[in-house]
């Protein structure tokens, strides 16, 4: 039975005040939300949806902003939530750094409106999604420098789809402290599946951005990316490098159903060899720092066929925190990740069967077995 909901958004593109939420906690992480504070080029206030995760320690500590890619459709752009990269964050903040997710202007609680002016299909103009989208980049990377948690001179820009492509529009103002950027399939243009709106202007713009970058890139796209295909992947990385940009190019082979997602696999071995070795080069850390226990193994839910169980496999192993999975007994299921709160994740999961007329019941909240399913596992 097909049965499907993941609600990860699989995508296209001054100090922090107060807390929205008590901080969620992994054992030797800070996991905390906030609203980041920041002043634009123009001298104009902005407030940023963001994510901290952290080794749960005194110190400063590299940062690795991640900036988040778009949903296909606009009109998801304001529910969008930083939770939605969790686990990426975690995974860096196991390596030391204090691992921040931002929500440019517009996008989930971030102040401001999307910015969605750049032309329609047939006449795009996408080095000007660029230059507003990196203006939110430097403006969180200026303010979130001033941290006391932070090391202001080692800095990595983490960026998925959109958030990739405004990395390396960032990158042409050499942002202080930013020694290079890690682009899990980064561009924009992508309305429906193997489609990409004029490629060819987008090549042209990513060999713009490189003819004035000197900040050193890795550029990691996956065998089946169904947004990015591996050809025009290469054309982009081509004519980026060609302006004379450092940057290196990772070939990954092929992840699930759409290798988009690269940056959300429940396994980081797919991913992090690769991006360890480039921040070595930059004398970054790369070391594991917090060991984290592996996901609480749980009982497969009766009645799933061969995909449920594939797909119940990766809610297991993936390490988002707020994810939930529900299920009616008999084969049908929903699942949600990168949700605000667990909370919230079983209410899109379940929102999921009803639309379907599945009356189904909540089987787990992050590795945690609800009650009545022979629960009382820790989540970890």
């Amino acid at each position: 039975m097909r049965l499907l909901s993941i609600a990860i958004a699989v995508l296209t593109l001054g100090s922090y005040s107060i807390a929205m939420a008590m901080p969620t906690q992994l054992p030797g992480l800070l996991r905390e939300p906030f609203m980041l504070d920041v002043t634009r080029p123009d001298g104009r206030h902005a407030s940023l949806d963001a994510l901290l995760t952290r080794p749960d320690r005194p110190g400063r500590f590299p940062l690795a902003v991640i900036s988040a890619g778009l949903p296909r459709d606009a009109a998801a752009r304001t529910r969008e939530a930083p939770e939605n990269y969790s686990g990426p964050a975690i995974v860096f903040a196991q390596h030391g750094y204090a691992a921040v997710v931002v929500e440019r202007r517009g996008d989930g609680r971030s102040s401001g409106v999307p910015f969605v002016d750049f032309g329609p299909c047939d006449d795009r103009h996408y080095p000007i999604a660029g230059r507003v989208w990196a203006e939110d980049i430097l403006s969180a990377v200026s303010s979130l420098r001033r941290e006391p948690w932070a090391d202001p001179d080692r800095i990595v820009l983490v960026g998925h789809s959109a958030g990739g492509f405004a990395d390396l529009a960032a990158a042409l103002q050499a942002p202080a402290g930013v020694a290079g950027i890690i682009d899990f399939a980064g561009a924009l243009g992508s309305p429906r599946p193997d489609f990409v709106c004029q490629p060819e202007r987008l090549v042209e713009t990513m060999h713009e951005f490189g003819a004035g970058a000197r900040v050193p890139s890795l550029w990691l796209y996956a065998a089946n990316d169904h947004f990015f295909g591996p050809q025009l992947a290469r054309q982009m990385f081509d004519a980026y490098a060609a302006g004379g940009a450092p940057a290196e190019f990772d070939a990954a082979p092929p992840f699930g159903r759409d290798g988009h997602a690269l940056i959300f696999a429940a396994a980081p071995a797919l991913w992090w060899p690769r991006v360890a070795e480039f921040l070595t080069h930059l004398h970054l850390p790369a070391q594991l720092v917090v060991d984290l226990p592996p996901p609480a193994m749980l009982p497969v839910p009766a009645g799933l066929d061969a995909l449920g169980q594939e797909d119940f496999t990766g809610y297991v192993a993936s390490r988002s925190y707020e994810k939930a999975f529900v299920t009616n007994g008999s084969g049908h299921y929903g699942i949600a990740f990168g949700q605000r709160s667990q909370q919230d994740a079983v209410a899109v999961a379940l929102d999921h069967c009803k639309q379907h007329g599945w009356a189904c019941s909540v089987y787990a909240t992050g590795n945690t077995l609800a009650e009545g399913q022979g629960g009382g596992n820790p989540q970890h």
